[in-house]
């Protein structure tokens, strides 16, 4: 299924995202998604991030009311970036058909969870420090979640499966349940073991 040069991409390269960072709101954004990530948002406060961008307080509040403000803004420029990574995943390990688009989702996640910078997701994180499903940074990460079935159920419809929705919803549950137990147990290889069960459910349920 992969192209011949889909295991010389890491997942660092698929993730990269190819958005400009051009101005001062978007290089406060990036500098806090990465600090978002790596200590959690609780952990970070804005000191950290206006230290880290070298801006002073009066421009940091000329872009931003609140730290939540700016939660909510790198979620939504880490879902763009995956949007992207979706694009590039399936052009890289896809074999052109639509059960190979899917397949290649489980692919990407083996290379994420095999890169050094693997930290988890975003979205779960961010769910997880703001469980309240009435928090806009919640909502803003489901949000997420919600266009990742969107894409599912679209491959799934073009797969031909008898219930594209159904399916897209196991594959969401396979998905995701790998980056738990990556998460739990520290098993590298979750994703691998997603794939062939996506693989199997896809055989079945495919016409």
């Amino acid at each position: 299924m992969n192209s011949p040069n889909a295991s010389d991409k890491s997942a660092r390269q698929l993730l990269a995202p190819d958005i400009p960072i051009t101005n001062t709101r978007d290089r406060i954004t990036a500098a806090a998604l990465n600090l978002f990530y790596e200590h959690g948002f609780h952990g970070v406060g804005l000191d950290q991030v206006i230290s880290q961008v070298g801006v002073t307080k009066t421009t940091f509040y000329n872009h931003f009311e609140s730290k939540d403000e700016l939660i909510i803004a790198a979620i939504q420029m880490r879902d763009q970036w995956e949007a992207q990574a979706f694009e590039k995943t399936i052009s890289q390990f896809s074999d052109g058909t639509p059960k190979g688009s899917i397949l290649a989702i489980f692919e990407a996640l083996d290379q994420w969870f095999n890169d050094p910078s693997y930290a988890g997701c975003l979205f779960i994180n961010a769910c997880a420090e703001f469980p309240s499903t009435h928090d806009p940074v919640h909502i803003a990460a489901a949000n997420h979640y919600t266009k990742v079935g969107k894409l599912l159920t679209t491959l799934c419809e073009q797969v031909g499966a008898k219930n594209p929705k159904a399916l897209a919803q196991q594959l969401e549950l396979l998905g995701e349940g790998a980056v738990t137990m990556r998460l739990i147990s520290g098993n590298n290889t979750a994703a691998k073991s997603a794939g062939e069960i996506a693989r199997a459910i896809l055989d079945q349920c495919v016409e």
